[in-house]
């Protein structure tokens, strides 16, 4: 069974190279450009990772994951969080992400985060 990863981040080029670089025979990948339009995608696809960026527009990735943790039904999702800020990962932190990506990141980094919590 393909793994379900969602990726929330408001810049379409990063959605882009991830996607490729994720998109695999053991993976699916769905993509989500507005924040604010990622509860209901979560609600919709049931995802085994999500992959969030901090700081958008609209609402902000921390925001979002507080929110997702105090939800009974998606509170354990395996969250990597990424973000350029020099407080990325306090926030990533404090709001209770698995893991944290500091941008720019090696996509290797990227791809053992997301084979460490695709086997939790």
């Amino acid at each position: 069974m393909k793994k379900k990863i969602v990726i929330c981040d408001d810049d379409a080029i990063i959605l882009s190279v991830l996607e490729l670089a994720l998109k695999s025979e053991f993976r699916e990948v769905y993509l989500v450009l507005k924040s604010r339009e990622l509860i209901a995608s979560i609600v919709e696809i049931d995802p085994d990772i999500l992959i969030l960026d901090i700081g958008m527009p609209w609402l902000y990735g921390d925001d979002i994951l507080r929110e997702l943790r105090a939800s009974e039904k998606h509170r354990n999702i395996p969250v990597i969080m990424m973000s350029a800020s020099s407080r990325g990962k306090q926030l990533a932190s404090e709001c209770g992400a698995d893991a944290f990506l500091a941008k720019p990141f090696e996509l290797d980094d990227l791809f053992l985060l997301v084979d460490k919590m695709g086997r939790s």
